[in-house]
C-alpha cells in the first residue's frame, strides 16, 4: 500500500512538471494578433479591423 502511494505521488509529480503554459502565440489571443499583422505585411487587407 505504501509503495503504490510513493509511486502514485512521483508520477503526480511528473506530470505536473511536464506540463507548462502555452506559447503566447499558441493562445487564443496570439493567434488573433499574429492574424492581423499576416494580413497588414502580406497584403490580404489593407486596414483590418483590430479584434484584440
Amino acid at each position: 500500500m505504501k509503495k503504490n502511494a510513493i509511486v502514485f505521488v512521483l508520477a503526480a509529480i511528473l506530470f505536473a512538471a511536464c506540463g507548462g503554459p502555452k506559447p503566447y502565440y499558441e493562445t487564443k489571443e496570439g493567434k488573433k494578433k499574429q492574424k492581423y499583422y499576416n494580413d497588414i505585411q502580406y497584403g490580404k487587407n489593407a486596414h483590418p479591423k483590430m479584434k484584440f
